[in-house]
């Protein structure tokens, strides 16, 4: 599926403001015409029952409705009695839902507080709209190529450098998506194929989505990619400009057993191979399944259903075998970050549709299924603000997710986890750990990742400054490690988890949002031939870099206008957080740079995650496909066919 001109980052948060937009404003609309669910208003003149039989005793649901008669005939002010009486809310549906309803409508009516407005990074924002226009420009520019009405030239071909680019993440796909062929001869090698949506790993995992609806061939990311090696980088020689490439094992069952190697020559080598899960020497832990790519998902989502259909053996049917059935359907969850808790979310929704009685797959295994979220530090999410990791943990408690704080695995076998947990006693002042035992049926590591083996391979032919504490690769203000040989310098780039990369002096989080951003950035910073052996990377033909056959006139002068004769560093725009809680709640932290904008959680931060992650998705194919998938298990739940 080709890149539309105008799937750029500006275009898709147009749509999401459109969308969430009409969203938001059919919801409040239903809400004025009193077009409420049937339940709330249920729930309401049940309400008001309490009122007429209270004798004049002022009952809690009395306050409520009263309170939302005021709402209602816009008398109402003062929002933070709904807002913050969360015991009350929780209490019933129907209040659930005016809260998110009443806090829809204060977010929309209050005014923002500007007094921080110098946190704004106009700069930024405007400098990635004129990039924006520039991508459009591009991406007009090689649809004749794609559709075979045009050629490269051979004076063209000429100009081209060549980009070896390791990996086909967050990263390595924006470069890819970004980068000006016409100028740049793209050779992509990653042992995966594509390209995959990990914030929807979680779903797929548990069959709200199909691998295929948040994937995108490497091959199909630009049209004029030169080439696509599936393979993995074992060995690179930077003095002569030369990377080894080990060749995916194919057709094992027709006698291909040893792979071969092939080396590659390279103008720029940009190194995003992202980074992998560290089990921290736990006794067991490679044994436990992740959730880094499409193949993790496939095999944790054949292993779950295998789990409940090991649960559901007659050998385990009878009442006195319940404490081992309920094991087998024992799910442990190592890491409280985004990716532990989004997972522990759509396992609560999977167990609650596949035991349903009548229609559910496993009914009789209702009391049966336990998620277990072990989390070594206090608080869930670190990442976001500390109301709303208050309100993950709540939610997740609240839906029956057993959460266990300040814990660590220490060894995982087969059948149970042995857990030490932090404790301290307030009347001695005393600190220690307590052992214990949990029984598991399964168990997946999402806490801790590590440096893949070709970063330290790298790492013994660059200068010791260039290795960081954590194994990582040092990269200055745009993505060049240091080299010993100042020729050198720019001709291998690092991008995203391999990366360290230092911002208002602190390195910036492994993310796909930082990932993104720096694959985007690079694509520019090669196609418009900057001078990467200069500090800072200049033009060609400028006082500080001289003329060479990468010359553009016509671009130089474009750039010259912007101020860009000379490059301008790695900004990351924070955009916020989302993670999803399970149970058509969510929790969403937005923001544009410093300045934050909103946090809430609940049914409407759920709107805007689905919004995002859905105008988020690569190509308008992704967008469809994904949209099928969660009508489809609306519909008819989820398909517990393994294969």
């Amino acid at each position: 599926m080709k890149m539309h001109p105008f799937e750029s980052d500006f275009a898709k948060a147009l749509l999401l403001l459109l969308h969430c937009t009409a969203v938001v404003t059919t919801d409040a609309f239903c809400a004025r015409s009193n077009q409420m669910l049937l339940p709330t208003q249920t729930s309401f003149t049940q309400m008001k029952l309490y009122v007429d039989n209270s004798e004049g005793e002022e009952q809690p649901h009395s306050v409520w409705y009263n309170r939302y008669k005021e709402y209602q005939s816009d008398t109402l002010d003062d929002y933070d009695f709904v807002l913050n009486d969360r015991e009350l809310i929780e209490s019933d549906p129907a209040l659930n839902l005016l809260s998110s309803e009443i806090g829809v409508k204060e977010y929309f009516t209050k005014q923002i507080d500007l007094s921080h407005q110098e946190n704004i990074p106009f700069s930024v924002l405007a400098e990635r709209a004129f990039d924006t226009i520039e991508d459009i420009f591009q991406h007009l520019q090689r649809i004749p190529y794609e559709n075979g009405s045009a050629k490269i030239t051979p004076e063209e071909e000429l100009t081209r450098k060549t980009v070896v680019v390791l990996g086909s993440g967050w990263g390595a796909h924006a470069l890819m998506k970004v980068a000006n062929c016409n100028k740049l001869r793209i050779i992509v090698v990653s042992p995966s194929n594509h390209f995959v949506f990990t914030p929807m790993l979680a779903s797929a995992a548990t069959g709200t989505v199909e691998y295929r609806s948040m994937t995108e061939a490497v091959r199909s990311a630009n049209g004029m990619i030169e080439e696509y090696i599936e393979g993995k980088a074992v060995g690179v020689d930077i003095g002569k400009k030369r990377v080894t490439v080990r060749l995916n094992s194919l057709l094992d069952q027709y006698g291909e057993t040893e792979p071969p190697e092939i080396e590659l020559e390279y103008d720029h080598l940009v190194v995003a191979v992202g980074c992998k899960v560290d089990v921290k020497g736990v006794p067991g832990a490679t044994n436990s399944l992740r959730l880094k790519s499409c193949d993790d998902a496939r095999k944790l989502r054949t292993a779950i259903g295998e789990c409940f259909e090991y649960a559901s053996r007659p050998d385990v049917s009878g009442a006195d075998r319940e404490e081992e059935r309920t094991r087998r359907s024992t799910f442990l969850i190592v890491g409280g970050g985004p990716t532990g808790v989004e997972l522990a979310g759509e396992l609560y929704d999977l167990a609650e549709d596949i035991t349903r009685s009548h229609k559910g797959s496993y009914p009789r295994l209702r009391n049966n299924v336990k998620v277990v979220l072990c989390h070594s530090g206090s608080a869930l999410v670190p990442q976001f603000e500390q109301p709303l990791q208050e309100e993950a943990l709540k939610s997740l408690r609240r839906k029956g997710v057993e959460v266990i704080l300040n814990t660590r695995v220490t060894e995982l076998k087969d059948g149970y986890a042995k857990l030490s947990t932090k404790k301290f006693d307030k009347e001695t002042g005393e600190k220690g750990r307590v052992e214990s035992e949990l029984p598991i049926g399964l168990s997946v590591w999402c806490a801790g990742t590590a440096p893949v083996s070709f970063v330290s391979q790298l790492l013994d032919q660059l200068p010791d400054a260039a290795r960081n504490a954590d194994g990582r690769i040092k990269v200055d203000k745009w993505l060049r490690p240091q080299m010993d040989d100042p020729s050198l310098l720019g001709s291998v780039l690092v991008l995203g988890d391999a990366a360290a990369c230092m911002e208002d002096d602190d390195f910036l989080p492994q993310t796909a949002q930082v990932a993104g951003q720096q694959g985007a950035y690079l694509a520019r910073l090669l196609s418009r031939g900057y001078d990467l052996e200069t500090t800072p990377p200049a033009l060609p033909c400028t006082p500080l870099s001289p003329c060479d056959i990468f010359y553009d006139p016509m671009l130089t002068e474009w750039l010259k206008l912007r101020g860009l004769d000379v490059a301008s560093k790695f900004s990351f725009l924070n955009l916020g957080l989302l993670a999803y809680l399970g149970g058509g709640e969510a929790l969403s932290q937005v923001q544009v740079g410093e300045f934050p904008l909103f946090a809430y959680s609940g049914s409407v931060a759920f709107v805007l995650w689905r919004s995002v992650y859905l105008v988020k998705q690569v190509a308008t194919k992704n967008r469809i496909l994904v949209t099928f998938d969660w009508i489809k298990n609306s519909v008819f739940g989820r398909d517990m066919t393994r294969f």
